[in-house]
């Protein structure tokens, strides 16, 4: 094999590191890093899959409907990709060459596409259902022979439900096991020269235990008190980086591919708090919420029912919970200035031109100037380590820029942005030990963070032009300079 790229959904080099992972060791020590530090709002295997950014692609978390609405549209795949004008696949850029294709499970590449070898797209982007889609496998007859194999196309909380933390655990490791085997056997069959395979199954224990996985790591692997902790989730974890090892020493071992590239569309870090910048704009007299009696009424039934509400509602003085019942959720008013959503890591000017809202266009910088300002002074005045910049502007001119959010919000991603009560930045209630995981949904104490993981061989890495910038488009570059000349 000329190239091969393993992707790991929410890979996180430092939570890797602190693991007994002596395939991965070994990578860390031979291989170039690089230092990526990548944007919450763009999807990151978009930008790996094309080269460009989301101000080209329109490959956003969230896209908002350019209409009065003021929604929001999750689904993304590789059918909007491909409206990129320029957009060539990363897997053309080796067919073009000759190359033989090997692609397996890599999200935003539904549905599957012809090519010169396999093809088998992935989840994401809208697409959460757990079993094998139709028109995932290219050719079609590969669906059965995968199926054969005992592939596992997903697994998604929320989509699926499981008893216990083991009966999850015991899946996740059953599905990264076959979808190495599965990958290996095919492409060495198949003599393939560029293979793209992704492993989701990490990212499904991290979003879920992100808050046992820190707490184990507070020691390191030999410490006594790391190795007596009597939580079952210390031998799930370890269980779970082992598979994940051992996995990709097979791979690697059954192709050795001349060049490598280890990559992930983002990291994961605990997920403390959750911040509503609707919440924000009402209180900095930005925006309006329209709490009525309907929206009581339906809060009052949220306290009745979920425990997550009830748990933030039962945290405020009593002398507030009045307004928190009106006002939690309330949509904002028709005549607001601007607006965000849930998965949102950013603000909207509520323009006339995209959004038919009160704003002209030549009041739109000092409009995003005014909430940068106020979103920053209020930050510093609670200690919030989070920090607001212009972003929309800065991308003036760009096929996709009406999409963009006027204001994006940099941090960590400890913040998961989503509607609160009471405050517009509230503790995670799930940020503590995960006792079930029964009704758990995907996200519950681990979130996107800002530093996936973007590795190659040092032959491959040196080809790295200073002209493309060092994130996960680059992906994309490197895979362009090992095929390019080939044909």
């Amino acid at each position: 094999m000329k190239l091969l790229i393993v992707g790991i959904d929410g890979g996180t080099a430092g939570i890797f590191d602190a693991f007994d992972m002596p395939f991965w060791q070994s990578l860390r020590r031979n291989d170039v890093t690089f230092d990526v530090t990548e944007d919450l709002n763009q999807r990151g295997w978009a930008r790996m899959l094309s080269g460009k950014g989301a101000e080209e692609t329109g490959g956003l978390y969230m896209r908002p409907k350019l209409d009065s609405s003021r929604k929001f549209d999750i689904s993304y795949g590789y059918k909007d990709l491909a409206k990129t004008p320029g957009f060539t696949p990363i897997w053309k850029l080796a067919e073009n060459a000759g190359a033989r294709i090997g692609m397996m499970n890599v999200p935003t590449t539904s549905p599957s596409q012809a090519v010169n070898g396999f093809y088998v797209s992935g989840g994401g982007g809208g697409i959460m259902q757990g079993s094998m889609p139709a028109n995932a496998a290219y050719p079609e007859v590969l669906a059965a022979e995968l199926d054969e194999m005992g592939y596992i196309f997903d697994t998604r909380l929320g989509a699926q439900s499981f008893d216990d933390a083991r009966t999850l655990s015991e899946r996740l490791n059953n599905m990264m096991e076959a979808r190495g085997r599965c990958f290996g056997t095919i492409a060495k069959r198949e003599q393939v020269d560029f293979g793209f395979l992704a492993f989701r199954a990490p990212t499904v224990l991290m979003y879920l235990a992100m808050s046992e996985i820190a707490h184990i790591m507070r020691f390191p692997p030999d410490h006594p008190e790391r190795k007596s902790w009597s939580s079952p989730w210390l031998k799930l974890v370890n269980s779970h980086m082992r598979t994940l090892d051992d996995t990709m020493a097979r791979l690697f071992d059954t192709l050795q591919p001349e060049h490598h590239i280890i990559a992930s569309d983002h990291s994961i870090v605990p997920w403390t708090h959750n911040v509503d910048f609707n919440g924000f704009l009402s209180e900095s007299g930005l925006s309006k919420r329209v709490g009525t009696s309907r929206s009581m009424a339906r809060n009052a039934a949220r306290a009745a029912l979920r425990p997550k509400f009830r748990k933030q509602l039962g945290q405020l003085p009593f002398g507030k919970m009045t307004a928190a019942l009106r006002d939690a959720g309330a949509p904002l008013a028709r005549d607001t200035r601007a607006f965000s959503s849930t998965y949102v890591y950013g603000i909207y000017v509520n323009d006339a031109e995209r959004f038919g809202g009160p704003v002209r266009e030549s009041e739109v910088h000092g409009e995003t100037e005014a909430i940068v300002d106020a979103f920053n002074w209020s930050a510093l005045r609670h200690g919030m380590d989070m920090r607001a910049a212009p972003y929309r502007e800065v991308y003036a001119g760009a096929p996709q820029e009406a999409v963009l959010p006027d204001v994006t919000i940099l941090q960590s991603g400890h913040a998961f942005p989503a509607s609160t009560v009471g405050h517009w930045y509230v503790q995670n209630p799930n940020f503590g030990p995960v006792l079930s995981v029964k009704g758990v949904g995907g996200m519950h104490s681990g979130q996107k963070g800002r530093h996936p993981i973007l590795m190659a061989n040092k032959a491959l890495a040196g080809r790295h032009d200073a002209d493309v910038p060092a994130d996960l488009r680059l992906v994309h570059a490197l895979t362009a300079a090992v095929f390019e000349g080939a044909s």
